[in-house]
């Protein structure tokens, strides 16, 4: 074991080491803070050795600077100082699963099953980017340890300092022959073995998802073959588990054990009850079996008997998880202060489903309720009683805009400079009670859905229709003759609409208005 770096010390006059990381028999991992990027980074610490090392570190930088994937963490730099090989990766945040399983289990609580099969996934899809690499990238040290889930949930294999590239029947290009760590690193990675390629990572993902189910550590290759020599099962499978799961004992059996304990002490505890094991029973027999079939083809100990290669694996986990039922509603804690965000997102759901109140002026009208209107000419979003484009100055039709159709449970608006003027409905059938606008609605012959106005007979009865409109005292417009600084709409170069649009202006309004006192008339 070569020795730590001192805390504070630049290496590669750009790396400040913090702290260690982690260590092993290839070396250290250390916490470092990039001066030139101000980011933390992982450096990984070889002792090199032989005279080739620098060829074989120009060709490691090659390979790893290839790996670009959400779920692997960023290369960025290799270097040689002291005869020592570093690798630099980016440093990802986040807890190991190891860390997180283990604390789940003195806490006695539970890792949901889909969540850990889509972590479990999730790695799947980095191992196969690596494998899809030319010339090959194995890992080479899966395990809990080196998966890492961040803050936002998302499972990342770091680690990459052991990974290796196999080309041209060579079995490493790397330094040292990692031997991978017990129970996860198949019978091929040790001394004597045949050498690593795509199914040792197989057997890997295999012991991750071991520990990841059970909260226990697959059982190593020695101990595996002295099974094999006894006659006995070499790996255990997830009903051993369920079965040597001792039942939850009752809160008055609790506190009763806890008073013995008192007077006197036990010489070996009792084996303690593990809630994350006891989901395993709540899956259904077909779905158990499923599970021990991917972990025993992917943890066999001949590289033949395994999945071939990692997308096979990731497949069958797939169809698991799709055969998964839906997790029960949990129960929420009484004594919790924190938010329960399950039930507030079926809150927000089911209002999202209520009836709105119904609207009784324009100005209540939601945006998909008034539509949304845009200019034929350059496609901006106008008000929806806009009689101008305030970009190009295109005048606008208001009748047949399929944007805006006339809406017979609304009142009417009319936006005028200081202030909007309304005709309610009730005054609406007392201007249509008048002889010549009841004529008119007997004498006109109308589509069962589709409004055609008589604009022959608009004509005949403009003059009093008119006169009965201006008249109503809800409609004053607070405009004079000549007037025409009231009116606020002014074309992109700022010149003041003239005269002779105001009038077409209002005279299209007027037609508007009409049309709608006869829609009303017609469906009244």
């Amino acid at each position: 074991m070569i020795e730590t770096i001192p805390s504070g010390t630049i290496v590669h006059g750009r790396y400040r080491i913090e702290r260690v990381l982690g260590s092993g028999g290839f070396g250290h991992v250390y916490l470092a803070h990039d001066l030139m990027t101000n980011q933390q980074s992982a450096v990984k610490e070889y002792l090199v050795t032989g005279a080739s090392g620098q060829e074989q570190l120009k060709h490691e930088a090659r390979v790893l600077s290839q790996l670009h994937h959400p779920n692997l963490p960023a290369f960025l730099d290799t270097f040689m100082e002291r005869g020592r090989y570093y690798v630099v990766l980016s440093y990802i945040e986040g807890d190991d699963l190891t860390d997180i399983v283990r604390l789940i289990r003195q806490r006695n609580d539970i890792i949901p099953i889909p969540q850990l099969l889509s972590w479990i996934l999730s790695i799947c899809d980095g191992v196969m980017f690596m494998h899809s690499q030319r010339p090959i990238v194995i890992h080479r040290d899966i395990k809990p340890d080196n998966i890492r889930i961040t803050p936002n949930g998302t499972a990342v294999l770091v680690d990459l300092g052991n990974a290796k590239a196999v080309a041209d029947g060579a079995r490493t290009l790397f330094f040292i022959r990692h031997q991978g760590t017990p129970g996860y690193a198949p019978p091929e990675q040790y001394p004597g073995g045949t050498g690593t390629d795509a199914r040792s990572d197989v057997y890997a993902l295999g012991g991750t998802l071991f520990f990841a189910l059970t909260a226990n550590e697959p059982p190593s290759v020695s101990t595996r073959n002295q099974s094999v020599q006894q006659g006995q099962r070499d790996l255990p499978y997830l009903q051993d588990y369920l079965a040597n799961n001792p039942p939850e004992e009752s809160p008055e059996a609790h506190a009763a054990r806890q008073f013995r304990l008192g007077v006197s002490k036990p010489a070996k505890p009792a084996p303690r009850h593990s809630r994350h094991i006891a989901q395993l029973g709540a899956l259904s027999p077909e779905i158990l079996n499923a599970l021990n079939r991917i972990i025993q083809k992917s943890m066999a100990l001949r590289p033949q008997d395994r999945y071939q290669y990692v997308a096979d694996f990731a497949n069958d986990l797939k169809n698991v998880i799709a055969a998964l039922p839906q997790p029960p509603n949990r129960p929420r804690d009484p004594n919790s202060t924190q938010p329960d965000l399950a039930e507030m997102y079926d809150a927000l759901q089911a209002g999202r489903q209520q009836v709105q109140p119904p609207v009784t002026s324009p100005s209540q009208l939601q945006p998909q309720q008034m539509g949304t209107r845009m200019c034929p000419q350059c496609q901006n979003t106008l008000s929806p009683t806009a009689a101008f484009c305030p970009r190009c100055g295109l005048q606008l039709r208001q009748s047949g805009n399929p944007g805006n159709p006339p809406n017979a449970h609304a009142s009417v608006e009319m936006a005028l400079p200081d202030q909007t003027l309304i005709m309610s409905q009730e005054q609406m059938r007392q201007a249509a009670s008048t002889p010549a606008l009841a004529q008119s609605r007997s004498n006109r012959t109308s589509a069962p859905s589709v409004i055609q106005p008589d604009y022959q007979q608009y004509a005949n009865t403009s003059s009093q229709a008119q006169a009965m409109v201006m008249s109503a005292p809800v409609l004053q417009p607070h405009l004079t003759s000549g007037d025409h600084t009231a009116q606020p709409n002014k074309f992109p170069n700022g010149s003041q609409i003239n005269t002779r649009l105001l009038v077409i202006g209002g005279l299209t309004i007027l037609v508007l208005l009409l049309i709608i006192v006869f829609f009303l008339l017609h469906h009244g």
